[in-house]
């Protein structure tokens, strides 16, 4: 059974320029928030494009993880982007797991990004991956902060 953590977030930043982080320039990451994320880094594909993969070492609740995931998509007109883990700590956990961000434009200013988690979880007991959302949330927050800088 497939079970989904849902989290909206008011971004400061217009919603391309916040995606072309996730999209393009995913390295940057670990730059932008290395309290969570100390290193990422390409494994096949190149940045940008749908089907690459990426290893990703991060920090949950303090708890050094690691995770290879594949973009399994980039839609610039959607202004979303899904990574499925396909290695790590998170499978470990759970049967299957996988990130969905999408942003919408506001028509002031800004723009609302919203986050889905979407996971297997093996037994009714499995806890849901809340202090992730909360990590994920926070480099979310570290994004905009560091896109709003460039302006």
């Amino acid at each position: 059974m497939v079970s989904t953590l849902e989290e909206d977030l008011e971004l400061k930043t217009s919603a391309v320029k916040f995606l072309e982080i996730f999209a393009t320039r995913t390295y940057e990451l670990a730059t932008i928030s290395p309290d969570i994320i100390q290193s990422l880094q390409i494994t096949s594909g190149d940045w940008g494009t749908v089907g690459f993969t990426f290893l990703v070492h991060y920090t949950v609740d303090g708890v050094p993880q690691v995770a290879k995931e594949v973009v399994e998509s980039i839609n610039l007109i959607d202004l979303s982007i899904t990574f499925r883990v396909i290695e790590g700590d998170l499978l470990d956990v759970y049967n299957s797991f996988r990130f969905l961000l999408k942003l919408t434009p506001n028509i002031l200013s800004g723009s609302v990004l919203h986050w889905t988690l979407e996971y297997e979880k093996p037994s009714n007991d499995t806890p849901d991956p809340t202090s992730l959302m909360k990590e994920v949330i926070q480099v979310s927050k570290d994004v905009d902060a560091f896109v709003g800088s460039l302006i």
